[in-house]
């Protein structure tokens, strides 16, 4: 890195491709269940007309989608969501295949307008995905690497762990949601308790400000601004103010340090 400010941008790349990691790792629930519920039909079929292509096909797709759900649990990558379109192509693919074919009475099967309903929605969820992947893929052309992402989860557990009290260059912030600050150097880190928010910051990426007078609490009325993100007036504690003046007043011109 050549300077704080590319240091930054960097780190928050980092820290906007974890939150893609967990917005995939979350959706492997319900990739888990179509799995099983898709598998459950096809052993339903398979006792129904026994062992025939359209069975076994049913049960490889069945097992494809079980592999993606499990892929987006344990290792979760943007190409995951690649695949989760594919096998959901394959869905609506068969789906509908299926229908065209009892339509025109090659199979003696029902025309389902579930069925179909059904092929449609999985084919538009398949584009979607495809929509998805892409627009991941121009975001993160240069991924970070697993080092990196475990490096930045040691510091997000770390800033959460951490107590103004106790650590010099921590603030507690009771926003809503509740966040918690690390001041280290130039850069401050901003990572939400209860989820997966990170703001990668600089002296003039944010704005933090509290009353001058003491209602006799010990925690003023406190505003916040990180980028463009307002947080409504919160109550910060002596400590967490104190910590934040002593980085202030290194890093920003005195007028801003002293408010």
């Amino acid at each position: 890195m050549t300077d704080d400010a590319t240091m930054r941008f960097r780190l928050q790349q980092v820290a906007s491709y974890r939150q893609v990691r967990a917005a995939v790792r979350a959706g492997a629930s319900h990739t888990l269940i179509n799995a099983l519920i898709w598998l459950g039909i096809t052993a339903l079929l398979y006792e129904a007309i026994g062992p025939s292509p359209v069975v076994f096909i049913q049960f490889a797709i069945g097992l494809g989608e079980l592999g993606v759900g499990v892929w987006k649990k344990f290792y979760p990558t943007v190409e995951a969501v690649l695949v989760d379109g594919l096998i959901l192509v394959a869905f609506g693919g068969f789906v509908l295949g299926r229908q065209i074919l009892a339509w025109q009475g090659i199979i003696n099967w029902p025309v389902s307008p579930i069925s179909v309903f059904l092929g449609l929605w999985w084919l538009h969820g398949a584009l979607n995905s495809f929509r998805g992947y892409a627009a991941l893929r121009r975001a993160f052309p240069d991924r970070p690497s697993a080092d990196q992402i475990a490096w930045f989860d040691d510091l997000v557990r770390e800033i959460r762990a951490s107590t103004p009290e106790t650590d010099a260059d921590a603030i507690d912030l009771p926003t809503k949601p509740k966040l918690k600050a690390k001041l280290l150097g130039t850069t401050a880190f901003f990572v939400g308790t209860k989820d997966d928010t990170v703001f990668v910051a600089g002296p003039l990426d944010f704005d933090l400000a509290r009353e001058r007078t003491d209602p006799g609490t010990g925690r003023r009325k406190a505003r916040l601004r990180v980028y463009d993100q307002e947080y409504p007036e919160f109550a910060l504690d002596d400590a967490g103010w104190a910590n934040y003046q002593r980085w202030a007043g290194a890093n920003l011109p005195p007028q801003q340090a002293t408010r």
